[in-house]
């Protein structure tokens, strides 16, 4: 009869071990609220300008983990494998560019704050930038400011993915020649750097 006794005292101890684990100080096992807001202001009004600028050609996903666009070479062994995932496992994309007839992935865009306010990225990651060149995905990088006109953005992004923008396939043709404009490959550089950093 004792132990008996004991045996459900140890199963009582034991299972108010347990259950003290998985709850907070209330009892309670779900200590969760809704959110008033999935996005910050600045995500948000990214969010609405990118769809302006380009939304009528691609869906836009925002908050993407890096492990969802990009795969490991086949080959690679299964230390290989398991390092590389575990290095990309906790980066994030702020937004992914979708076509839209597709559905395959066009390119990355990440909000940059050189403030390093609202918690966005002031450093490059250079591996999430080296990983998506690897893949093969353009990865654009945007400044937050304000003022930004959808049509600068458009642009921006466009020309990241060679496309030629609006603005140059709407111009008319002329039959003189034209000599294009040279540029140092410095010059060429800082350009590309200036419309994918606007």
């Amino acid at each position: 009869m004792e132990f008996a006794l004991l045996s459900i005292l140890v199963l009582v101890v034991g299972a108010s071990v347990v259950a003290s684990k998985f709850t907070d100080d209330g009892g309670n096992p779900y200590p969760f609220t809704r959110k008033s807001n999935i996005f910050t202001q600045v995500e948000s009004s990214f969010l609405s300008l990118l769809e302006r600028a380009v939304g009528d050609q691609y869906k836009i996903v925002s908050r993407v983990k890096l492990i969802d666009v990009i795969d490991c070479k086949k080959g690679l062994s299964a230390k290989a494998k398991r390092a590389a995932i575990a290095k990309a496992k906790n980066k994030q994309l702020d937004y992914v560019l979708i076509d839209k007839e597709k559905m395959t992935i066009v390119a990355a865009v990440d909000l940059v704050n050189n403030a390093n306010k609202d918690g966005h990225k002031a450093q490059r990651d250079w591996f999430v930038n080296g990983a998506l060149e690897a893949a093969g995905i353009p990865h654009i990088r945007m400044k937050v400011k304000s003022g930004y006109r959808p049509s600068e953005v458009r642009e921006a992004i466009m020309f990241k993915l060679g496309k030629p923008t609006t603005a140059q396939s709407s111009r008319p043709t002329r039959n003189r020649v034209t000599k294009p404009a040279v540029l140092s490959p410095s010059q060429a550089k800082a350009h590309s750097t200036a419309l994918a950093e606007i």
